[in-house]
């Protein structure tokens, strides 16, 4: 029958549906490799959650050894010049040369520490007790000029007694001071741990470097080896840029002090040339307040006034003349981005990371330069 119609099932009209067999499409078989790599990739991505989050605790425990290392590892950087310099040139050890150089930097701290603070200590009463005189010196010589008395006489006696009371709580806190000045250099001791992972770092730092680009292909290691010497010139740079900023400045304001007959001239040039160098931003103003307050306790007014001219106009030179020359070819950052690495530095690692911050910040700077892509900026009135 040519002419029969046949519904979708397949079967003739009046055939009732259910008596005829249905027929499933064959369903294709799961590969059995299908499976077993589910599971894989499950225990897979389990075992970097574990391990993530082992890592985390670890690095929460030990926040305060991962900040030595990496500390360590710039002050390596920077000490590795010196250490090379020394076993090329001279036939050192590099062990030798990176223990003198450690314990050179250590006695230096050390003593500018316990110096600068007994001198505070006693140069804080002494300008204590003289306020009352520099008040009287002051009232004379605006009534002999001017007709005109500048301080009123219950000022002046405020001022006396606060001066007393200043003078007796320097006497009756003498151990917290000296207690105080202890603990900096416990502080500087307790720094020696960083110190200790330094020594290892720089001294066997070449058996270092060979051991992890051995992991490594020819290209990379050329890449990495790269990035060390980046590290080595930038951190290196900044340490001896700035060394010589603070030798100069040290010595101006040794040659100052001297010529007034300021005390403990030494320590103070010390202390002002590594602390306004070493401290970016505001240790130019901490470095000069402590001689201007010296010159004024031991000396008067007019040596006071000296040192702070001193210290203005070395600050311009160093700005203008003497930086610029010096750090051109080891550190060129911007003011705002150093203040900023500054910031973050101190935030981070304290006196230390802030030490350290602006060379860490220009080895990003290169290897952003370097590695970065960079385009044809659109003129416009913003740019």
């Amino acid at each position: 029958m040519s002419g029969e119609v046949v519904d979708s099932t397949g079967a003739a009209p009046g055939t009732d549906p259910s008596q005829v067999p249905v027929t499933d499409p064959v369903a294709p078989a799961v590969p059995a490799w299908v499976g077993r790599a589910v599971w894989r990739g499950i225990w897979q991505l389990i075992g970097a959650v574990l391990i993530t989050a082992a890592g985390l605790w670890f690095a929460a425990r030990a926040s305060a050894l991962l900040r030595y290392l990496v500390l360590s590892q710039l002050l390596a950087f920077g000490l590795e010049p010196a250490v090379t310099w020394l076993q090329q040139r001279r036939g050192w050890r590099r062990s030798r040369a990176t223990g003198l150089l450690l314990v050179g930097i250590l006695l230096l701290f050390v003593g500018m520490g316990v110096g600068v603070g007994a001198v505070l200590a006693r140069q804080l009463g002494q300008a204590a007790a003289q306020v009352p005189v520099w008040i009287e010196q002051l009232n004379a010589f605006t009534r002999e000029h001017f007709d005109t008395t500048l301080v009123s006489a219950s000022s002046a006696a405020e001022s006396g007694t606060a001066a007393r009371r200043v003078v007796a709580y320097l006497q009756g806190h003498a151990g917290d001071l000296l207690g105080a000045v202890g603990s900096l250099v416990g502080a500087i001791f307790i720094v020696f741990t960083i110190g200790l992972f330094t020594y290892y770092l720089t001294a066997y730092g070449p058996q270092v470097r060979r051991a992890l680009l051995s992991r490594l292909p020819p290209e990379r290691q050329r890449r990495v080896l790269w990035a060390i010497n980046t590290a080595i010139d930038k951190t290196g740079g900044y340490l001896y840029s700035r060394g010589l900023l603070a030798l100069i400045n040290g010595a101006l304001m040794f040659a100052t002090l001297a010529v007034l007959r300021v005390p403990y001239a030494l320590p103070l040039a010390i202390f002002v040339g590594l602390v306004a160098e070493f401290i970016p931003i505001v240790g130019t103003y901490v470095a000069g307040a402590v001689p201007v307050l010296v010159a004024l306790a031991a000396v008067g007014p007019v040596a006071a006034v000296v040192v702070l001219v001193e210290v203005v106009v070395y600050q311009q030179v160093e700005n203008y003349v003497l930086s610029p020359r010096i750090s051109q070819r080891t550190m060129e950052l911007n003011a705002g981005v150093a203040f900023a690495a500054a910031m973050a530095g101190g935030a981070v690692g304290g006196f230390i990371g802030a030490f350290f911050a602006l060379p860490l910040a220009a080895i990003v700077q290169a290897f952003l330069a370097t590695y970065a892509t960079r385009y044809e900026v659109v003129e416009s009135d913003l740019t």
